[in-house]
């Protein structure tokens, strides 16, 4: 039971950290590029909306919503290494 709650810690953690990196990017950027970089952090706060309509229907069915949540949050990550990638090459 231990090792899960390691897990869990993990993920939090991870969770935090891609979160802080999409705020900086967001903060940082300018233009289309600070919209683009909102992308993933908007889907997630439209997948919160859902889950918190979906379990006032239904309790039970979002039972993993903190594991589905993390999921959709660290999709971003890659979404902004790109963006960041591509924001590199297209101001050199």
């Amino acid at each position: 039971m231990d090792i899960l709650w390691d897990v869990l810690a993990i993920v939090a953690l991870v969770t935090c950290v891609i979160i802080g990196l999409q705020v900086w990017a967001i903060r940082a950027w300018h233009g289309v590029w600070r919209w683009l970089a909102a992308a993933p952090l908007l889907l997630a706060a439209a997948d919160l909306v859902l889950i918190l309509v979906s379990t006032a229907i239904d309790p039970t069915s979002h039972n993993l919503w903190p594991l589905e949540l993390a999921m959709i949050l660290v999709t971003g990550l890659p979404v902004v290494g790109v963006l960041w990638l591509v924001r590199m090459v297209a101001m050199a």
